[in-house]
């Protein structure tokens, strides 16, 4: 992986391959001779394909292999279990396919109009399962992109990320200095992967060119309104900065969020190091001078839910996919709360709780720790109309 750090960017790619992708679920029985073969085969393949993609692979279950209704149970969710625990891959599934899912620690989204409720419910109120708002006959897939529109979905792929501040939007206006890392960066990893390409060093999935972009994620939502910045502006320069990428790189731009604590911190520190005009947004010291990652409140610190799942109006037309609100609950929600919660919040965001049962994500940052999950805000419950209290265990 290559890292560049730019006036209020940073560029993450490759040098010799795409930097992400993702595929539907088809290309796990081709050209796999034995039914009793399959589950190991397709299990090395998709791990030879992540391994080589340090942004993350999607893998869009669209098309379940007819080897796996021949597994029996126990093997069918040992197969579940086992590609879900691949490192950078993230399984993705529509709510009929989401209904067939045997228990165990798996994870994935759930793409579906509607929230979750019944069996499926429960598994996303426990975390299992993230909720993705279905608008399209497109995937919007969470940190990664958007699918090309079709019956069956075609393997896509990116060439890198740029992560950048909100609030140096305007000093980005111009994207000289986007388009000509980006440019480099492209570049570079285009001639590695043509050398990759004809030593057969690449996985069993076409790559087309035409299907490459790049994506274009945001931090720092929550300082850009703390420096009085407004949304209606940002949107006119984010529109502006994505069409002028793709005028220019001649390439599709995935616009979204970025939930990398990593980036946000490192563009923090970089504000703070070089005396950047947006640095007055960061806290004071002692506080860590970081940004915090996507649009809204950092899911470390015990705010409101709704700070936690904010997103203005007309960000639904702007960006590609939802930013992940990453909703941690110091217990699994009731379907009443959850409901209650998802009147108030429209667009809905990818959402994804976090129950005090299950370990909050990586890396640990011993400047930034994560609050303990009895201090977080609870959903309130419209049927009893109790809200559990922020300080009950002090009592």
């Amino acid at each position: 992986m290559t890292a560049q750090e730019g006036r209020g960017f940073v560029l993450r790619a490759t040098q010799d391959c795409p930097w992400a992708g993702w595929a539907g679920s088809r290309f796990l029985e081709e050209g796999l001779a034995s039914v009793h073969a399959a589950p190991g085969r397709a299990l090395a393949r998709l791990m030879n394909l992540a391994a080589l993609l340090p942004g993350g692979f999607g893998l869009i279950w669209d098309h379940p292999p007819a080897w796996m209704q021949s597994l029996p149970p126990e093997s069918r969710q040992g197969w579940w279990e086992a590609i879900t625990a691949i490192p950078h891959l993230t399984l993705h599934l529509g709510p009929e396919a989401a209904q067939a899912l045997p228990g165990g620690a798996f994870r994935g989204w759930v793409h579906a109009p509607d929230m979750p409720d019944g069996n499926l419910g429960e598994h996303w109120r426990q975390g299992v399962l993230g909720w993705v708002p279905a608008t399209g006959k497109t995937w919007q897939l969470p940190d990664l992109g958007v699918t090309a529109a079709g019956d069956e979905v075609p393997p896509g792929w990116l060439w890198g990320e740029v992560s950048l501040a909100l609030g140096a939007l305007s000093t980005l206006g111009s994207g000289e200095a986007l388009v000509a890392a980006m440019s480099e960066a492209q570049g570079l990893a285009e001639r590695g992967l043509a050398q990759r390409l004809s030593s057969g060093a690449w996985v069993d999935l076409p790559f087309s060119r035409r299907a490459v972009g790049w994506r274009l994620s945001l931090v720092g939502g929550a300082e850009f309104l703390r420096a009085g910045g407004t949304w209606p502006q940002a949107l006119g320069q984010l529109r502006a900065l994505k069409a002028l990428l793709q005028e220019r790189l001649r390439t599709p731009i995935h616009l979204g969020a970025c939930s990398s604590f990593q980036v946000a911190a490192q563009l923090g520190r970089q504000a703070l190091r070089e005396g950047l005009p947006w640095r007055a947004s960061l806290p004071l010291p002692p506080a860590p001078g970081a940004f915090t990652p996507g649009l809204a409140a950092d899911p470390r610190d015990p705010v409101p839910l709704e700070a936690r799942t904010m997103q203005p109006a007309a960000w639904s037309a702007t960006l590609d996919h939802p930013p992940v609100a990453l909703l941690r609950v110091p217990a699994v929600p009731s379907e009443a709360g959850a409901q209650a919660l998802l009147g108030q919040i429209q667009p809905a965001p990818a959402w994804r709780w976090l129950p005090p049962d299950l370990p909050p994500p990586g890396p640990f940052d011993p400047d930034r720790p994560w609050t303990s999950a009895a201090a977080f805000p609870f959903p309130a419950d419209p049927g009893n109309g109790v809200q559990r209290g922020l300080f009950e265990d002090f009592g």
